[in-house]
């Protein structure tokens, strides 16, 4: 016998005998030693010991004490043999730890018949969280009124409602009455459905007398809705969808002395009248605690508000108002509001005054800077946004022009652009249409903005390839909006990291490149491709392939406008992380 063979031999009797060994010292542990080590694993994994022997499937139900909180996410989280998360394994999970969570987050994988077994074995939950269509909540009404019964010490309840294309009145009056009394927060939103913005909902929020935060959007408020939370003096929260003009009769704020946070929406252009100056200055006498505005495009008149109100909003740090700025209004937000963190300003196609924009750069703890609308900017502005806002991390000038601020006079500085990379601290950037974007701008933000995850430039036309090759420099780039531009295979497949490409329109773009972008980044999310006649089903086919052994849970959304492709994808795709079909995406 060789020598080598003698070693290998003698070696594999050490490690059997040390597997032995292994086995002996983790049997001798008792039942609280053994569920401690369990205690170590992800939730996939301590239902997977329960097969091994019968001790450890003793021992496994003591290990789950630790578990507090626990969100449905697309998979079941295994590092090995991931898989989709379904209703069935999800019961096994709260079988397990359901009475030692204090908060559940229920996915769109569950239908109404979970919430029964939610509360059967889920009672010390203090925050749920869920999602149902329409007709869950119409027909199995029943289904939420045995679990709220049940879940007394629930002080947090967040419901968004989908939609199966039903016409009725949703009322879940049953289901408001079967909540605790004395629940503290109450979140409730309904997605909006085709051409619908808002649904009836019938609720009553009357009986929490300690209501601390209500959301309700989306939804269509009545008078007795829009009184009873005009009545809610607890709250200190509070997002509303003002989808009607029935408020109008009465103010809703004049009681809520308490807000420190209010958001209002709107459905439509119809509805900008829903929001009247009065109401504004309303919020300015009573909600003197306000750290967060935002109030959306309107009819009001933000310049008939007293400029000394602005006083009450000393501990204001989100803003986000509809108005013409002037210098007078601007040098009332600096002197009242040095906490702003975030303001957004919405305006249409009148000129803002940039003197006035000027002088807001002068917030010094200013993080986010959003002008939401296309304006013509003076290059002074943005060489002041350069010097003065060094903490800013998201900035949002779209669709503006870049102008001199003499009349008919050239820019001083054609790259005047540039100056925004001396904004190191910046991480979303938004220069979606901005005229005046070079090349020179993108190769100065690459090589500065280190800590950049997301940029959008949608539409700068005249950026070239020069731009596009910087862009790879960028390593924490997670986000990147390149539609209508001139991009080629050549660039996409040096990006890395990406967990969303828009490139709507880029129709120099071919299979090569978009197969390899995905080969390339393997927590892709979201790839916009529609508009791309170009692309063929290889893409699809090499993207279930890619997918199909993901481990990390991510879901691939590919969007695709060529109905010949989303038709034959639907026999093509065999991954459970790969889906395929149209949409609207939203700007970001």
């Amino acid at each position: 016998m060789s020598v080598k063979k003698i070693c290998v031999e003698k070696d594999q009797r050490i490690c059997d005998n040390g597997d032995k060994n292994l086995k002996v010292v983790i049997n001798s542990l008792d039942y609280d030693s053994l569920a401690k080590i369990f205690m170590l694993l992800p939730v996939p994994e301590r239902i997977d010991m329960e097969k091994v022997c019968t001790k450890w499937k003793e021992a496994c139900q003591l290990a789950w004490y630790d578990i507090k909180k626990y969100k449905c996410e697309s998979s079941i989280g295994r590092c090995y043999d991931n898989r989709l998360l379904t209703q069935p394994y999800l019961k096994k999970i709260l079988l397990r730890c359901g009475n030692y969570l204090n908060e559940l987050s229920l996915s769109d994988i569950c239908n109404s018949r979970i919430m029964p077994f939610v509360g059967d074995h889920c009672k010390n939950l203090t925050t749920l969280e869920c999602k149902f269509n329409d007709d869950s909540l119409i027909d199995n009404a029943d289904h939420f009124v045995q679990a709220f019964t049940q879940l007394d010490k629930l002080k947090c309840i967040k419901i968004t409602v989908g939609h199966d294309c039903s016409n009725e009145i949703i009322n879940l009056s049953a289901i408001f009455d079967s909540l605790p009394e004395e629940i503290n927060e109450i979140y409730l939103f309904s997605e909006p459905i085709w051409d619908v913005r808002v649904r009836n909902i019938s609720m009553s929020v009357r009986r929490f007398r300690n209501l601390q935060k209500l959301t309700a959007v989306g939804i269509l408020l009545n008078n007795i809705n829009f009184q009873e939370i005009a009545d809610l003096t607890t709250l200190v929260y509070l997002s509303i969808g003002l989808h009607s003009n029935i408020h109008k009769n009465h103010s809703l704020f004049k009681k809520l002395v308490n807000l420190e946070y209010i958001k209002v929406t709107i459905g439509t252009e119809d509805d900008t009248d829903n929001i009247s100056t009065e109401e504004l200055e309303t919020i300015f006498c009573t909600c003197r605690n306000l750290k967060h505005l935002d109030i959306p495009r309107g009819l009001y008149n933000i310049a008939g508000i007293p400029l000394e109100k602005w006083i009450n909003f000393q501990n204001l740090q989100h803003l986000g108002i509809a108005c013409r700025l002037m210098p007078d209004l601007a040098n009332a937000i600096v002197k009242y509001c040095k906490n702003l963190k975030h303001l957004r300003i919405y305006y249409s196609y009148a000129a803002m005054d940039n003197t006035a924009l000027e002088k807001l750069t002068e917030l010094e703890n200013l993080e986010c800077l959003i002008l939401d609308g296309p304006n013509y900017l003076h290059e002074e502005l943005i060489i002041a946004i350069s010097k003065n806002c060094k903490k800013l991390k998201r900035l949002e000038i779209p669709a503006c022009i870049i102008v001199p601020a003499i009349d008919d006079d050239p820019l001083s500085s054609p790259s005047v652009l540039d100056e925004l990379s001396k904004l190191q601290y910046l991480e979303h950037l938004n220069l979606r249409c901005v005229e005046n974007v070079k090349d020179s701008t993108i190769i100065a933000i690459a090589n500065n903005c280190k800590n950049l995850k997301s940029l959008n430039i949608q539409d700068c036309r005249s950026l070239t390839k020069t731009a596009f090759v910087a862009l790879t420099n960028l390593k924490n780039l997670q986000i990147l909006n390149v539609s209508y531009l001139d991009i080629l295979d050549s660039f996409i497949i040096k990006l890395k990291g990406l967990r969303k490409l828009y490139c709507n329109q880029c129709t120099n773009l071919t299979d090569i490149g978009i197969i390899q972008f995905i080969k390339n980044n393997p927590d892709l999310e979201l790839l916009n491709l529609c508009s791309h006649d170009y692309i063929t089903i290889r893409t699809v086919i090499t993207a279930d392939q890619e997918t199909k052994n993901r481990t990390n849970g991510i879901i691939l959304h590919i969007l695709i406008s060529v109905p010949s492709i989303l038709q034959a994808s639907k026999s093509i795709i065999k991954s459970q992380w790969l889906v395929v079909g149209t949409g609207d995406v939203p700007y970001f």
